[in-house]
């Protein structure tokens, strides 16, 4: 099952706008998901991105962690598995393998971040420093998404005031091995509006991707890349966060295909 975990860091102050003895972050996301038509508590809905699965605000822990969400991609129609899982132990017959078809995680990550930023500001005021996303056993053929990338740019291109620094960070396993070079390179030849990335730059050790020490167990063996992508965006808001960490994945795939687990961190500077 293809899996999103996304998580976010700063800070939560203030106080909250809803009643927090009846609502947590669960439904409140689940909540705002179902009003956009981007999610549903199950795949028995009707969702078109994603179903919910689980969320939760941390902010009274000791990091500096906000809150997650999790989320799983598994959504579209059924369809077969090639190989059916063998019988069970005692029974004539093998079961039909069935699956449902992912969400491209480059498709469901602007609305996504964007969902999860509106659902943690019924918490407080929340000022986010940095967004990590974790993805797990993605079951999808890797096709480039740069045309629907490309045609999510105007939103952006109609603020003409604001900018923002940031850095891009990964895990190895994002490009397999492969010169952080080559994502750069497939990354300035792409149209990306008024988001400009820059140049490789050797990440800060606190600006790394340590899924282990941020708290998300759920990537094993995560190694982070000692380099990451500077990139100056049009605004610092949840979708353009999320924007900027599709556009990442989709040129990654194209150098490394086969990636199905990695995490992507995007740090404002």
């Amino acid at each position: 099952m293809s899996t999103l975990f996304l998580e976010a860091f700063g800070h939560l102050s203030g106080s909250a706008t809803i009643d927090c003895e009846e609502e947590d972050l669960y439904s409140v996301f689940l909540n705002r998901s179902q009003l956009m038509g981007w999610g549903a508590p199950s795949s028995n809905g009707l969702p078109l991105l994603w179903h919910m699965e689980e969320a939760e605000i941390t902010a009274d822990a000791v990091s500096d962690r906000i809150g997650f969400v999790q989320i799983g991609l598994g959504v579209g129609p059924p369809e077969p598995v090639e190989r059916p899982p063998p019988p069970r132990q005692g029974w004539s017959y093998s079961p039909l393998g069935i699956k449902r078809k992912s969400t491209d995680p480059v498709l469901a990550l602007p609305p996504l971040v964007q969902c999860f930023g509106d659902s943690l500001s019924r918490f407080g005021d929340v000022d986010v420093s940095c967004y990590l996303v974790t993805a797990i056993r993605v079951d999808i053929d890797p096709v480039e998404q740069l045309w629907q990338l490309v045609s999510m740019l105007n939103w952006f291109n109609t603020n003409l005031i604001e900018k923002a620094d940031a850095l891009v960070s990964f895990d190895q396993n994002l490009l397999g091995g492969r010169d952080v070079s080559e994502l750069v390179a497939d990354l300035l030849w792409r149209n990306t509006g008024s988001f400009e990335f820059r140049s490789i730059v050797d990440v800060p050790e606190q600006h790394m991707v340590d899924t282990a020490a941020e708290g998300s167990l759920w990537l094993d063996r995560c190694e982070p890349s000692p380099r990451g992508v500077a990139v100056t965006m049009p605004e610092w808001t949840p979708s353009a966060a999320g924007w900027v960490l599709a556009s990442v994945i989709d040129s990654a795939r194209t150098i490394e295909p086969d990636a199905d687990s990695f995490a992507v961190r995007i740090t404002r500077l």
